[in-house]
């Protein structure tokens, strides 16, 4: 795995996860996807119980009215603390991060709704940073072929062009990221998908894990029946 040429961080300096659960579900549907239960537990309570292995530190991030339920998951000791997020998830990702300890070496940013992701792939990214790496993230190539669509004068999306899907990933979380490199991208942008784009954005090189297939993530009850299926054939 390539890294950056950079002196490596201590491999004992403390790991800080963010866990982004405030999503309001409106993809999804009723209930918001973090509380759904997959595998007999929620899916956030999932998401949670794989970053608290693999960090030191665990914040989690709610959405407005979800108090109570961030104050249950403090007294369990599934998190350290509990944020309420913005509006956008980067305003979400940056009210965790002012509750990062400046002792952090290393800032994961997971989304709960990742509940598969392994302490395998946790361990990995984070490594990558120990190692070197300005930022790693988990990706998987592109099995399908990828076009980019133009919408012509009367209104119909029409293809512009068939992309090289040889230099295209999927990305998925969780990121791992320098704290100092985490915390300079989020000063200097408003809002992004993931945050490796503002890091890239920021000038910063961020490199490649293998992410895994089974890491999905989900936004539809469609993807919570396909997540149940995949819990069962990991044992």
């Amino acid at each position: 795995m390539e890294v950056n040429s950079v002196e490596s961080l201590p491999s004992d300096g403390p790991v800080w996860a963010i866990v982004l659960a405030a999503g309001s579900g409106r993809r999804y549907g009723v209930h918001p996807k973090q509380y759904e239960l997959l595998g007999g537990e929620r899916v956030l309570d999932r998401a949670l119980g794989t970053c608290r292995a693999a960090a030191d530190h665990v914040i989690v991030v709610l959405a407005p009215g979800d108090e109570a339920i961030g104050e249950q998951l403090v007294a369990d000791g599934a998190a350290d603390a509990f944020v309420i997020g913005g509006v956008e998830r980067s305003d979400s990702v940056r009210c965790a991060l002012a509750n990062v300890d400046e002792e952090a070496a290393v800032i994961v940013v997971h989304d709960a709704a990742r509940p598969l992701a392994s302490a395998a792939l946790h361990e990995a990214v984070v490594a990558a940073v120990h190692a070197g790496a300005e930022a790693a993230i988990p990706a998987i190539a592109v099995i399908d072929t990828i076009k980019r669509v133009e919408v012509d004068s009367d209104g119909t999306p029409v293809v512009a062009a068939t992309l090289d899907r040889r230099e295209l990933v999927a990305v998925q979380t969780p990121q791992a990221f320098r704290a100092e490199v985490l915390h300079r991208a989020h000063a200097h942008a408003t809002d992004a998908t993931d945050d490796a784009a503002l890091v890239e954005a920021n000038g910063g090189r961020v490199v490649i894990v293998a992410g895994e297939v089974t890491n999905i993530k989900i936004t539809g009850p469609e993807d919570l029946a396909v997540a149940a299926v995949l819990l069962a054939s990991l044992g």
